[in-house]
């Protein structure tokens, strides 16, 4: 009789991914499915790091600007 194959499924990342990275409570992670699991894995669907020059494009696009006060109507 021979063994059946196992091939060695890297349980510690995975479970320091999902409860670490993606802060998923306990429950949540041991009900995902295995799709699932591998949807959250793929680093292909991540959106690119940020870096200066994205927050400057964002700066220019949305600046911040003070807030008029009304002035206080004391009747």
């Amino acid at each position: 009789m021979t063994e059946p194959d196992r091939t060695f499924f890297p349980w510690a990342s995975v479970i320091r991914f999902g409860l670490a990275r993606l802060r998923l409570p306990p429950h949540a992670f041991w009900r995902l499915s295995l799709v699932e699991l591998t949807a959250l894995i793929d680093a292909g669907d991540l959106p690119a790091m940020a870096t200066r020059q994205g927050l400057e494009a964002l700066m220019a696009q949305f600046p911040d600007t003070a807030l008029k006060k009304e002035p206080d109507d004391d009747r």
